[in-house]
This record gives structure tokens, sequence and C-alpha cells, in this order.
């Protein structure tokens, strides 16, 4: 028996999108092959978390799997093609009030028939975590996951090998019937063929005339230099096998940017914290800071830099995703208060506080107290 895919991500049937989303996420991370190589197990958990996903994320498929259950999505018992799934032939809302009003007005206003084509496939959606370092020099990226494809042995047609398609004699090939009823005269799909126009008399057995299969797919994907964190990049025809040589879907990859331990990402440029003291931050120093190359850079840090200051280091940010260039590397700086003074220290202090306020000292000036009130506890 089939696992229900609300048991498979932990939701509750009535859970939300977002609900639904974060529980995939988690598990998806979880089980994924790039943590876990040579896991089996780890393998086939992350497909069927894949394939539960794919149908809830999805509020059309979601609605077929709660009335009729993953046999709905596969289409069983659907009719002489085996009935049309989700996997790019599916349920179309377009179809079914199409067929309604050609119910009463007939193609065109006149109850012509027509021949259904066959359907373009399903877009699939993936989500990929990279760290700021990937996002930074751009990563090929492999990603593993299930879709339908089109069916190897029969080659999507359906049939089995060494037999063909054959012309529908109920609609003479072209996928609706007509019939009068009144004044009316009216047009609706083929019950015999499901509006293909064709039908199938010895079905493929691996694909049972769907003419397409669920498989386990492994492609990589190029992210380029600079990416976002949610950017979606779109993989033309890496979607779901079309129906009857009909074009695939599309892949559309979404980024996710790990924290990074030094690096905060503003846009295109980058952010971190430099530590001084106060003789430093009074006097004026130079320091070594971190880059995105890997090659630390030297700023110089003029006298008088207050606490929160921020230094801007040109072209030492991120690379511009849609443009020339890079964004630029802010330092700020953060003035670092000693937690206990020697008495010689103590001493200096002192006698640089009252050079700035008189004998009185820094008790001549409270509203100037801040830093030396830190500094001596009063």
């Amino acid at each position: 028996m089939a696992e229900d895919f609300y048991n498979l991500l932990g939701v509750a049937r009535n859970a939300s999108e977002a609900e639904i989303k974060s529980a995939y996420r988690k598990l998806a991370m979880k089980h994924h092959p790039d943590r876990n190589p040579g896991s089996k197990e780890s393998e086939e958990k992350f497909r069927k978390i894949n394939s539960a996903y794919e149908v809830l994320s999805d509020p059309k498929k979601r609605q077929v799997y709660d009335q009729f259950g993953e046999a709905g999505l596969s289409g069983a018992g659907g009719g002489p093609r085996g009935g049309p799934g989700f996997g790019g032939a599916g349920f179309d809302a377009q179809d079914v009030f199409g067929d309604l009003f050609e119910q009463f007005f007939g193609e065109g206003g006149a109850g012509g028939g027509r021949r259904r084509g066959a359907r373009r496939g399903a877009d699939l959606k993936y989500e990929v975590e990279v760290s700021l370092e990937e996002a930074f020099k751009g990563v090929m990226h492999p990603l593993a996951f299930d879709r339908v494809e089109t069916c190897p042995s029969c080659r999507g047609t359906g049939a089995r090998s060494g037999s063909s398609l054959k012309r529908c004699p109920t609609c003479r090939g072209n996928g609706r019937v007509q019939f009068s009823q009144g004044f009316f005269s009216m047009t609706q799909t083929c019950p015999d063929c499901g509006g293909e126009g064709e039908r199938i008399d010895n079905p493929c057995r691996d694909c049972r005339g769907a003419g397409r299969v669920r498989q386990h797919a492994r492609i990589t994907v190029k992210i380029p230099p600079g990416i976002y964190d949610g950017a979606t990049l779109r993989i033309s025809g890496e979607g779901e096998a079309g129906g009857r040589g009909a074009p695939a879907g599309d892949l559309f990859v979404e980024i996710h940017l790990k924290p990074d331990p030094r690096f905060e990402r503003d846009e295109d440029d980058l952010k971190l914290h430099v530590n001084l003291d106060i003789a430093q931050a009074a006097l004026g120093t130079t320091v070594q800071v971190p880059t995105m190359d890997g090659e630390p850079t030297t700023i110089r840090i003029p006298p008088g830099t207050q606490h929160g200051a921020a230094l801007r280091v040109r072209e030492k940010g991120m690379p511009k995703l849609h443009g020339r260039g890079r964004g630029d590397l802010l330092v700020q700086i953060r003035v670092s208060v000693p937690q206990s003074l020697n008495s010689r220290q103590k001493e200096l202090l002192e006698a640089f506080a009252r050079s700035l306020h008189g004998e009185g000292g820094h008790d001549a000036a409270p509203e100037d107290s801040g830093i030396f009130k830190k500094i001596f506890g009063q």
C-alpha cells in the first residue's frame, strides 16, 4: 500500500502551504544524498518526500489526491490510455470549462469537433542551499529528484513495441463527438479515446499506455556568481515530460544562502565587524581584514574613529549578478572598553581624563563620562 503523502512530510491534512513547505525543506536537508553518501535508506526517503511535496505543494494535484488518493494522480482506471494523470497531461481547468462550453455552443458556435493536442509537461520546483562563498564564486550544483519522463520502451507512444496507434472509430480521429438535442447541436470529448483521436489496442507494459513513467533524475545546475537569497533559476526542458512528443516542462531552482560566520550580505555589499581598543580608536591604526577573495586586505583606521563607524573598501563585495563589477566591503568599527585595569593603567587614564576635563578628572564632566564611567565603574 502506498504511503500517505501527509504522513511522509509529517503534516496534518489541513496543513497550510507554508507548513508543507517548511516540513519538506527540513526533511529534504536531512535526507539529501549529498549529506548521506551511500545510504540507500536516505536516498529512498528523499525520493518519497520529493514525490509527496510535488503533489501537496500544487493546489490542483493536492485536491485530486485528497479526493482520489495516489491512484487519481496516476490516472488508474481512467480510460483506454490509462487516464491523463498530472505529469504534463493532467487535469486542466481550461479543458473542463472548454468541454462544458462546447457542449452548448460547439467549436466556433457551429458544433464542430476538434482533436485535443498533446500537452506540455508540468513544471517542477527544487530548493537549494549554498554557502556565501559558493554564491561569490559560482558553483555547479548536483540535483537529484523524481520526475515523469518519456517511457523508453514505447518512446512516448503508449503502444507496445511492434504495435501502433489507431484512429479512434468513434470520433474518426477528431477527439470530439457531436450529437443533437432538441434545437441544439452539441459536442463533447470522445468517451472512447479521451479526446486523443487515437486508441491503443496493445498498450506498453511499462507505462500501461500512458507514454510516460516516473524515474529518478540527476542533473547539474550552474549557479552563477553573485546569486542572491530567494533568486530562482529557470532550467528549460528539465521539468516533466510532455505527452506524446509535447515539450517538457521547466525546472525552477530556488536559491537559499546559508549564514556566513564572517560576513553579512546587504545586496551586493558585504559587512564585517572589527574590534578596536580605545587607544587604537583614539590614535588610529592599521588592521588586516578578510575578504571573499581569500586574501586579507589592510585598511587604515583614522585617529578619533568612533564606535559604530563604517569604513568602505571599494570593489571587495559580491559580484553583481546582472551587471559588471562588484559591491563594496563595509568594515564596521566596534570600540571595546577594558573590563579591568591594573593600577598603572588606571593612573594613566585618570591623568588623561584630567588633561581633558581639568583637576576634577572624569567627575568634572558627567555629561562626557560615558567611556570613562565604563572604565572606572563610577
